[in-house]
Formats: structure tokens, C-alpha cells, sequence
């Protein structure tokens, strides 16, 4: 025989025989000792947070900002709104208020009191007459002259009787 056909029964032969291939198992370490506290031993690694949670919290912290931004804005311009109306409500107030104080104006003119008295029948009295103590004499229009009131005609000097 030659050697290429010995050489192939050699591999028939074997992998008859061999048992089927197996997984090389991973090597054996030793249990790591237990740590004692307080030894100063490497520092392990910080196991790494998750991100999601993060920036979950980020997200609604800033949809929640903007939110509030929302309504404060919504309030000032509702406030705005009824500070406008108020001051057109002040405005219109204010000019009635003038108004009405034009209408007391003319209605104390002693013009107008004078044209309704006279509407209503009633006459213009007489001149008033005054009293002057010191001269003992009654004075105005017509001052001194005898007009039928009592009185009013000439008077005896206050020192003789």
C-alpha cells in the first residue's frame, strides 16, 4: 500500500474510535478572598446609572417649566386685558364726572334762578335796607326815606330823649 492510502485509513480509523469533540471549558480562577472593611483595597468601578431614568426626569422637568411659562403668561395677558378695560371704564367715569360738574355750574348761575323764579311767578324783590349803628340810620336804596316799614324814618339822636 501505499503511504497517501495508509495515511487515510490512519484518519478513518481515528474518527471512529474518537469520541465526538467536546468545548474546552474556561479556565478555573480562585474564589476572590473576602474583603474586610476599612483595608484599603483597589477601588471598584462605579456601576454606571442608567441613562433613561435621566433623561426622562430632564425631559419633564423642562416640559413642566415650559408649562408654567404657559399659564403665567396666559394670566398677565388676562390681567392685561381687564387693567385696559378698567382705565376705558376710569376715562368715561372721569369725563361724566366733568360733565355733571359743568351741569351744577350752570344750574347755580343766579341767571338761571333768576329766569325759573320768574317762570314760576314769582317777582324781584325790594332793594334791601341795612341798619348802620353807628350813624343810627338805616341805609341802602332808598336809604333814609320813609318806605312804611317801622323804623325807617328819621330817628331821634341817641343821646336826647
Amino acid at each position: 500500500m501505499s503511504s497517501a492510502t495508509e495515511e487515510s485509513a490512519r484518519r478513518t480509523r481515528a474518527a471512529t474510535k474518537a469520541p465526538p469533540a467536546r468545548k474546552a471549558a474556561p479556565p478555573r480562577t480562585a474564589p476572590a478572598p473576602a474583603r474586610r472593611r476599612g483595608t484599603a483595597s483597589a477601588p471598584r468601578p462605579a456601576a454606571r446609572a442608567p441613562r433613561m431614568p435621566f433623561v426622562l426626569l430632564v425631559l419633564g422637568l423642562l416640559g413642566g417649566a415650559l408649562i408654567s411659562l404657559l399659564a403665567l403668561r396666559t394670566v398677565l395677558v388676562a390681567d392685561s386685558f381687564t387693567i385696559s378695560e378698567l382705565q376705558q371704564g376710569n376715562e368715561k367715569l372721569s369725563h361724566q364726572e366733568e360733565a355733571l360738574r359743568e351741569d351744577v355750574v350752570r344750574l347755580e348761575s343766579s341767571e338761571r334762578i333768576a329766569d325759573e323764579a320768574g317762570e314760576m311767578g314769582m317777582e324781584p324783590g325790594e332793594a334791601p335796607l341795612f341798619l348802620d349803628l353807628d350813624e343810627r340810620r338805616v341805609t341802602g336804596d332808598g336809604g333814609g326815606s320813609p318806605s312804611g316799614l317801622p323804623g325807617t324814618g328819621p330817628q331821634p339822636d341817641a343821646g336826647s330823649r
